[in-house]
């Protein structure tokens, strides 16, 4: 696998991160304060977005949206807490945005699995998913 730190993907992923805090905010009532404990909040959230996806049918580009503004935040809270680099993984020809840890050799992709959260369900927690990260 190959990561290249991209500046361009990271002012991406810090404004919708900020979009994340914002909406939440105004639509949900809870304050993100950038905690590791705060993706929790985004795991409820993201539960109650994924109960409203299977009747309301969004398209692929709405689900995307939201997927990259959690997506953003669960990284941005990794990366300020813990030590990362966005950028741009390539594994098996495909490249995606993903963030490399800053020690040790850890590559992930948030995005595609908070759409994989809004999509699948449950499964796919994104708070055990962070757990996992910064164990």
């Amino acid at each position: 696998m190959k990561f290249t730190p991209d500046d361009g993907v990271r002012m991406i992923a810090e404004a919708y991160a900020l979009d994340a805090r914002d909406f939440v905010r105004t639509q949900f009532h809870i304050t993100l304060d950038g905690s590791d404990a705060s993706i929790q909040h985004i795991e409820r959230v993201m539960d109650a977005f994924q109960r409203e996806i299977a009747t309301a049918k969004p398209s692929e580009e709405q689900i995307m949206g939201f997927a990259k503004m959690f997506g953003s935040y669960l990284g941005e809270v990794f990366r300020k807490n813990h030590g990362a680099a966005w950028g741009v993984a390539e594994m098996n020809g495909e490249r995606v945005a993903g963030l490399k840890a800053t020690t040790g050799d850890k590559v992930f992709w948030p995005w595609g699995r908070a759409r994989s959260r809004l999509v699948e369900g449950a499964e796919h927690n994104v708070w055990h998913y962070y757990s996992a990260l910064i164990r």
